[in-house]
């Protein structure tokens, strides 16, 4: 089986103080529920093709499937994106299905939050995400060293750097983020969070969830990350570079966020 895996979206480059209509190829995102035995396990997020290698290898990996003979059928439902994998009812299979707590995917799983909520983005200076894109990749003395992670800073609306944090995983990182914005009251509404790697709809989750309405990133969004910031008003910015980026939401007044229109 296997769903489409880009999709063109409509977004607003800016670039030496101006806005202009792009059109911009995506990465599909879809949240794919493994079942087994016609039961939802698990939701994780999939690029949309190799489903049922995919879902068989996950099931191999969390220790339910051992043998190849324990797998009867393996069938896929597209209008439910479920992946729902027989197995034969043996002792041993469902000794180790009952064994094995049903988990989300590592990101943190999908339906989890209202998508009807909507945030009030804050008012930004186009050229202060220039700046500090600029800055943002230079801070990490650890990934200059190991080339082995993510990162996230927070900052203020004039540029002024709130927090920055490595990690392993770029949601841990943002996690670091909102709690050091918690434990030193520093309201999120009207602050920007820069991310490494690639903004997915779970990136946007925690925005909606934490309260933060602007992320950049210099990585690409997702399909379902572009579709729930603008459900949820969640300014998108991504493809940032020395001098440009682009805006990923069609359903804002773009000069009264950033002071600047399409030109």
């Amino acid at each position: 089986m296997k769903l489409d895996r880009v999709k063109e979206y409509e977004a607003f480059q800016y670039e030496d103080g101006r806005f202009t209509k792009v059109i911009v190829p995506v990465s599909t995102e879809y949240g794919i529920t493994i079942a087994i035995n016609n039961k939802p396990f698990v939701t994780i997020a999939s690029s949309g093709d190799n489903l049922h290698e995919m879902a068989i290898g996950f099931l191999v990996a969390e220790g339910i499937i051992r043998k190849k003979d324990e797998i009867q059928a393996i069938e896929f439902n597209k209008e439910t994106l479920t992946a729902n994998v027989i197995l034969a009812e043996t002792d041993d299979v469902v000794q180790r299905m009952f064994s094995i707590r049903s988990i989300v995917s590592g990101c943190g799983g999908y339906n989890k939050l209202e998508t009807t909520k909507k945030l009030q983005p804050c008012a930004v200076n186009p050229e202060i995400i220039i700046k500090i894109g600029k800055q943002f990749y230079q801070t990490s003395d650890l990934h200059k060293q190991t080339h082995g992670v993510h990162s996230a800073g927070l900052y203020d609306t004039n540029g002024k750097q709130l927090a920055f944090y490595d990690e392993i995983g770029r949601h841990s990182a943002i996690d670091k983020l909102v709690g050091y914005a918690l434990l030193h009251d520093i309201p999120l509404n009207n602050t920007l969070v820069f991310s490494t790697g690639r903004i997915s709809s779970e990136i946007v989750y925690k925005a909606v969830a934490s309260g933060f309405s602007v992320i950049a990133t210099k990585g690409s969004p997702t399909s379902l990350a572009i579709e729930l910031a603008n459900t949820c008003n969640v300014i998108l910015i991504a493809k940032l570079r020395i001098n440009r980026f682009c805006v990923f939401n069609t359903n804002i007044n773009l000069e009264s966020i950033f002071g600047v229109g399409v030109k």
